[in-house]
């Protein structure tokens, strides 16, 4: 993999990250109430993380699938 796709790569992954960042912290948020927004950060950054692998396991297993196919 070049370096450009790499670089491209990154960007995509840092993309989604903060996409999942966002979604989290508006479920927080809508859970919780506005006035946690900031008080329960720690709690959308892991919910956030747990998506994203969520994420990462399903193309995982995608592949896996295809492969087998």
């Amino acid at each position: 993999m070049s370096s450009t796709q790499l670089a491209e790569m990154m960007k995509l992954s840092q993309s989604r990250a903060e996409a999942y960042l966002h979604v989290a912290k508006g479920m927080v948020m809508n859970e919780f109430g506005p006035a946690t927004e900031h008080a329960h950060t720690e709690v959308a950054v892991a919910l956030a993380t747990a998506m994203m692998q969520h994420e990462g396991a399903q193309m995982i297993a995608k592949a896996f699938q295809t492969t087998e196919d």
